[in-house]
């Protein structure tokens, strides 16, 4: 890991030298374009656990059987999706339990599979259910406020702009031009639904099967702040900003060596890295056949913190793949700030915490870990 002073960690003004990139305006859009080394270097937080919630199977409010999803309001409210239970728990800051939300069912306010929890502005709580193949939104109260259906098939992580769309990713392997990933906007009251982007990565329309693996490309997006999102395919080191009507109104590129997949990387794939196989019921012997991108993706996912600065996960190697996770971050005007190394994907970044979700490799359970960030400064 690295140390540098922590007077330069996220002060944008105080950079090791000057910034070696270029900003133009194309058709309204702004471009950044940034250079292969951030501002301010390389950086490492210095964390430490103040708070830790589940893992205690004999107290219901306090263990999560299944996987969760998790948003932490502006007062420090944590809201983590039960899906195990069907139902969101709220703990304090402290961690101590409020209140359930949400039960089993198909009536209002119940839930048939939810998969996703996000926090609008005002604090309400919407749930993406894939069940019922919509969205519950409930009040922070607990009260159920509607639901709203969703007639087309969207990955759950999704954005809820004030305009009162919703934004989400749709893949579309059968497509006749070949695979696919869109971001789609809908339009919940009347159920319409616009293509705000699409994206081909290297699978094509003549394959009689492929093969999801952990170097395929892959669209990726989430929320930046209340007012914008971002996306970008991992097969170019390109990210879109978009406001909460879908339009772009800021590209942000870095420039990136590709890096080559290795014959050791693509043996390991074959052997323990393909997720999903689309078409025929199995591949070739051997793996022959699998398809691999020409260079490996430029990075896995995407989160923004508080201050809408963007965490850009790099992709890494598979035979590294359970190592510590290297970001790029970007401030919210789209400057490369600094690199950063994390033992773990932060489920939330706020007011100076990490939220992790650690799930036991041998018991599966699930907990939740706040880490305070000691070297957190302000702007």
């Amino acid at each position: 890991m690295w140390l540098v002073p922590s007077i330069l960690f996220l002060s944008c003004g105080r950079e090791k030298s000057g910034w070696q990139g270029s900003i133009e305006i194309v058709d309204g859009v702004t471009i950044v374009k940034n250079p292969a080394e951030p501002i301010l270097g390389e950086f490492t937080f210095d964390l430490e656990e103040d708070l830790v919630i589940g893992g205690r199977i004999d107290e219901d409010n306090y263990y999560f059987p299944r996987r969760i999803s998790l948003s932490v309001d502006d007062q420090g409210n944590i809201f983590v999706l039960d899906t195990g239970n069907y139902r969101v728990q709220k703990y304090d800051s402290s961690g101590s339990h409020l209140l359930s939300i949400g039960r089993q069912g198909q009536g209002p306010g119940e839930l048939r599979s939810p998969s996703y929890l996000s926090l609008d502005k005002k604090g309400n709580l919407w749930i993406f259910d894939s069940g019922a193949r919509g969205i519950k939104v409930f009040a922070k109260d607990g009260q159920h406020l509607k639901s709203l259906k969703i007639m087309t098939f969207i990955q759950p992580q999704v954005f809820i702009s004030q305009e009162g769309f919703i934004f989400g990713r749709k893949d579309e392997y059968r497509s006749p031009d070949g695979p696919k990933e869109s971001i789609l906007k809908i339009h919940p009251e009347d159920s319409e639904v616009e293509t705000v982007a699409e994206f081909h990565g290297e699978q094509k329309s003549n394959q009689p099967w492929f093969a999801i693996h952990f170097y395929t490309t892959r669209l990726v997006m989430c929320p930046l702040n209340p007012d914008a999102f971002c996306y970008g395919h991992s097969s170019e080191y390109k990210i879109y900003v978009a406001d909460g009507s879908g339009e772009t109104i800021r590209i942000i590129e870095k420039q990136e060596e590709p890096t080559p997949i290795t014959g050791s990387e693509k043996d390991m794939t074959v052997k323990e890295g393909i997720y999903a196989m689309i078409g025929l019921s199995r591949p070739p012997e051997d793996g022959k056949g699998v398809v691999f991108p020409p260079h490996r993706p430029y990075f896995s996912r995407m989160i923004a913190d508080d201050r809408g600065r963007l965490y850009v996960s790099r992709h890494p190697s598979i035979l590294d793949k359970d190592g510590p996770k290297e970001f790029d971050v970007f401030a919210e005007e789209g400057k490369y700030l600094y690199r950063i190394e994390l033992p773990f994907f932060p489920a939330s970044i706020k007011d100076g915490f990490l939220y992790e979700i650690r799930e036991d490799e041998d018991t599966g359970e699930i907990t939740i870990v706040r880490h305070k960030v000691l070297n957190w400064e302000g702007d």
